[in-house]
């Protein structure tokens, strides 16, 4: 198998495209209060990475106008004045990997008793596969302390995507599925039972 290469700026996170093997996880702080959560805004003057391959104006306004697109789906309005419940913030990385594959040769052909037509181990050759992961990474802050309460991270494989409008939606669902996990769902806390008073 030969080592997955990004050919174009715009293939940039683009497996996060298929999202059918982008693993998506999540961290927030069990004693914040998200419920009260309606407004928002952009962090201001963040930078989302120091590779050109992310922070560029294509990539931003995608990656930008889903989170826009997602979080309005679900009823948080954003606003460019006053203080917001909370801020919005991304990140984006390429990090060059290497996993380590291992193939079985076998030996097989006719034979006798038990082993007819059986195939056996001959030996096994491991090698290095060189490969390159797209990591988007969407912050959640407090709008008034500015800490961190919520942090989303999708990461997948990136290979080559040459249509825009593919890259598009490719964006918006891996937001979609970053973003599923916001608001974090708590278990209902069961209220234990009082013990009846003792009769008299």
């Amino acid at each position: 198998m030969k080592a997955l290469r990004i050919l174009s700026a715009l293939m940039v996170l683009v497996q996060l495209a298929a999202c059918s093997t982008l693993s998506v996880q999540s961290d927030y702080d069990p004693d914040y209060d998200f419920s009260r959560l309606k407004t928002w805004s952009w962090v201001p003057n963040a930078q989302p990475s120091q590779d050109v391959r992310i922070n560029n104006d294509l990539m931003r306004r995608r990656i930008e106008r889903a989170i826009e697109q997602v979080l309005a789906a679900r009823g948080y309005r954003r606003i460019d004045k006053g203080t917001p419940d909370f801020q919005v913030n991304w990140f984006g990385a390429i990090d060059r990997k290497i996993r380590y594959e291992t193939i079985n040769h076998f030996y097989g052909g006719i034979g006798y008793g038990p082993y007819y037509g059986a195939y056996w181990p001959a030996y096994s050759h491991t090698y290095p596969v060189e490969y390159e992961q797209g990591t988007l990474i969407i912050d959640v802050l407090d709008g008034k302390t500015h800490k961190l309460v919520w942090r989303g991270t999708g990461s997948d494989y990136v290979t080559e995507h040459k249509d825009p409008a593919e890259l598009d939606k490719g964006i918006r669902e891996a937001v979609e599925k970053i973003l599923a996990n916001f608001p974090p769902r708590r278990e209902k806390k069961t209220v234990d039972q009082q013990p009846e008073p003792a009769s008299r």
